[in-house]
């Protein structure tokens, strides 16, 4: 064996899981409580898991003794499927973390390629379709080709549903996907030219690295209770805009009808239960094409990136719909509801506090009206 290549696959693959264990340590109490972490730490666990397995073929390749040769195929394998994993994990990671919808068609074409790469997995057992390794020999079948297909179908799948939220939702709300592709195409690159520098899946966990980073820079823009984003990315949404020449966006003040009640009667905890719960709504109805913020208490403010007078009065509704529903099928002994107004604005040359004022005078008219067919003194 080369010395120094096998010095060379041990480095990379401890490094790597130094760096994973690292994250996962630093890390594990925001992972049992964050939608994205949870996803992040399914990443996590298929690279480390892939670069044991790495080891374990290049180590034990052509061993003598049946449970190592067992070992040594099922490692070939996982590595095989560790690759679509991967590419299926990050596509989930971009939808949840920008509120995109995972449609019906898409889950059934990623379920697809998972099915098919298992499939394969199974017949390669008997018949080597994917690999085969014969006298110590390692060689790709005809089926290779699925996997880099599967895998980059889904990465290309991510980019192209990125570029769509960023055309619906412009810059308002963007994550930096170059912090997971930059490091794995120089892995990548490397390692097509210098076969013996084992560092694709080293690359892998250094842009899961890059993920969390760009995740915990977020952390002060969130709400602890809701994870939406607080007062202060509006802020930071002005500065950004006198940045830029045109920033004409729509914006959104919500407040629940009936929240005091709500603590007054079953308790703040269960308030908080209750905002929790308007949080998840206010996402699911408007993530798709803006900014969900907390305001101040109860009230929440939307920053959409359009003018469209019409898109706005659908999502508005579309969100009271929402609420509507979730009141037919929870047990809440309360009914929640929210009053919305909103307006639009140049953040160039309207200051925040201007515009919030704007869109909570709109707010309070649908208040207003709210009221008029429910008597607060009766409920």
């Amino acid at each position: 064996m080369n010395t120094d290549l096998s010095f060379s696959v041990l480095t990379a693959n401890v490094i790597s899981l130094l760096l994973i264990g690292t994250l996962y340590l630093s890390n594990r109490q925001r992972m049992s409580q964050d939608k994205d972490m949870r996803i992040v730490l399914q990443m996590m666990g298929i690279t480390a898991i892939s670069n044991v397995t790495d080891c374990c073929v290049f180590y034990l390749d052509g061993s003598s003794g049946i449970f190592l040769k067992v070992l040594v195929f099922l490692s070939g394998s996982w590595l095989f499927l560790g690759n679509v994993l991967i590419g299926y994990t990050w596509a989930r990671f971009i939808m949840t973390h920008l509120n995109i919808p995972f449609t019906d068609t898409r889950r059934k074409i990623y379920r697809i390629g998972g099915l098919v790469a298992c499939l394969l997995l199974i017949i390669n057992i008997f018949y080597p379709l994917v690999f085969s390794i014969n006298d110590g020999v390692y060689q790709r079948g005809p089926a290779y080709s699925v996997f880099l297909f599967f895998a980059v179908l889904y990465i290309l799948d991510s980019l192209y549903l990125y570029a769509r939220c960023r055309k619906k939702v412009g810059t308002l709300k963007l994550f930096p996907v170059q912090v997971f592709f930059v490091p794995i195409i120089i892995g990548v690159t490397v390692q097509a030219f210098f076969i013996e520098i084992a560092i694709t899946w080293t690359s892998i966990a250094i842009a899961i690295a890059g993920i969390m980073t760009a995740l915990k820079n977020e952390i002060i823009f969130l709400d602890c209770l809701t994870g939406l984003y607080n007062r202060g990315y509006l802020e930071f949404l002005q500065k950004q805009a006198y940045k830029k020449k045109n920033v004409w966006v729509s914006g959104i003040m919500i407040d629940l009808n009936g929240f005091k009640q709500i603590n007054d009667n079953y308790g703040h905890s269960e308030g908080d239960v209750a905002l929790k719960i308007a949080a998840d709504l206010l996402r699911k109805s408007f993530g798709e094409y803006g900014v969900v913020t907390r305001y101040a208490g109860d009230e929440f403010v939307v920053m959409l990136n359009t003018t469209d007078e019409q898109l706005v009065q659908s999502l508005i509704q579309r969100a009271k719909q929402n609420f509507e529903a979730e009141n037919k099928t929870n047990r809440k002994p309360y009914q929640l509801s929210a009053s919305m107004g909103y307006a639009t604005s140049d953040l160039r040359v309207e200051t925040i506090a201007d515009f919030m004022n704007r869109i909570d005078h709109q707010m309070y008219q649908d208040k207003l009206a709210y009221y008029k067919k429910n008597d607060r003194r009766k409920r």
